[in-house]
């Protein structure tokens, strides 16, 4: 049984209550009293930002060299709206061709060049032929900036159709 926000919305209101009924009640001097005040706010602010990795929401850290593509998805940039195009794409690293980790999402910076080759492979997603794909320099991937672009940062990502097994079905 999973309690979910509500469950964090009501051990955060608990804790406060507490905090506010020693401060109250307490013979400690007040310094003590503030610190305890300052260091609980301090760490309701630290668990705030430190939930979103914790829930599935997508990572900004390097992708792995290679990977095979589960899944992509591009958010447009919206001039009206001041919104930055965003490219999601859904990976699981890979080590060896017969164990292959969990899957993680990965956003990248919007790019004319990269939402065009996610088209063209989430169109043989569709088509069941997977998708295995590597970074070029994966080093440089968030360093380098593409001047044409004025700032933003150029992603080298090649994708390929997964090779057919070397070995037929059973069943054949």
């Amino acid at each position: 049984m999973t309690l979910g926000i509500t469950g964090i919305i009501s051990a955060y209101i608990l804790l406060a209550l507490l905090l506010l009924s020693i401060n109250l009640y307490s013979k400690w001097s007040w310094p003590v009293k503030a610190a305890t005040i300052v260091i609980t706010s301090a760490f309701y602010v630290i668990s705030y930002y430190s939930f979103p990795p914790l829930l599935g929401w997508p990572t900004s850290e390097y992708p792995p060299a290679q990977f095979r593509l589960i899944s992509a998805h591009v958010s447009q940039p919206d001039k009206e709206l001041g919104k930055e195009g965003s490219i999601y794409l859904w990976l699981t690293e890979i080590e060896n061709m017969t164990d292959l980790p969990e899957p993680r999402a990965y956003k990248l910076e919007y790019s004319n060049e990269l939402h065009e080759k996610i088209v063209n492979v989430k169109a043989k997603l569709d088509k069941d032929i997977a998708q295995l794909g590597e970074f070029k320099k994966p080093d440089d991937v968030f360093n380098k900036v593409d001047e044409q672009r004025r700032g933003v940062k150029s992603v080298k990502i090649e994708f390929y159709d997964l090779p057919d097994p070397l070995f037929p079905d059973k069943g054949s």
